[in-house]
């Protein structure tokens, strides 16, 4: 009688885990370059809270992958039906290009800053990410208002959803 066992070299058989799903997008109507009032809060969201937990996570970086912001998302539970409007935050132009390219879905990167730049960073799209993320988890926001260049365009009041 053969006995089964299971060794070091085995692929895991009907345990193995499944590979993981290829990052996803928003359908192409949730990237319209308009900011409705609730893609404004989702972004907001992925701005204060999604931000501070892939800094969290992953350390701080310039650029985080798709997959990673979607992952963290995911673990936030934020909503994803805007998931574009988090990736145009917190990854590189060529990754959002290369993400969008994949899904067959044409996002324009530069128009999606845009709208993020004049609802909530005084009309400016160079905005620095990792510089947002590190203002929110500071709690330096009153300091940053009276900084020099795009900081001090940020409307932290409506960023922060300050009343």
């Amino acid at each position: 009688m053969a006995t089964t066992t299971l060794d070091d070299d085995d692929d895991g058989g009907v345990y193995a885990l499944a590979p993981e799903p290829p990052a996803s997008v928003s359908p192409a109507s949730a990237c319209t370059a308009t900011l409705t009032a609730d893609k404004r809060r989702a972004v907001r969201s992925y701005l204060t809270d999604l931000g501070p937990a892939l800094r969290a996570k992953y350390g701080r970086q310039p650029h985080y992958t798709p997959a990673q912001v979607q992952e963290t998302a995911l673990e936030r539970a934020l909503r994803i039906d805007y998931l574009c409007w988090a990736y145009v935050l917190h990854c590189s132009a060529p990754a959002f290009e290369s993400l969008h390219a994949n899904a067959g879905e044409a996002c324009d990167y530069l128009a999606m800053r845009a709208a993020v730049g004049a609802a909530f960073f005084g009309g400016d799209v160079d905005f620095a990410i990792p510089t947002v993320v590190d203002v929110v988890v500071s709690g330096a926001a009153p300091v940053a208002s009276d900084a020099i260049g795009w900081l001090a365009g940020v409307d932290w009041t409506a960023l922060l959803n300050w009343s």
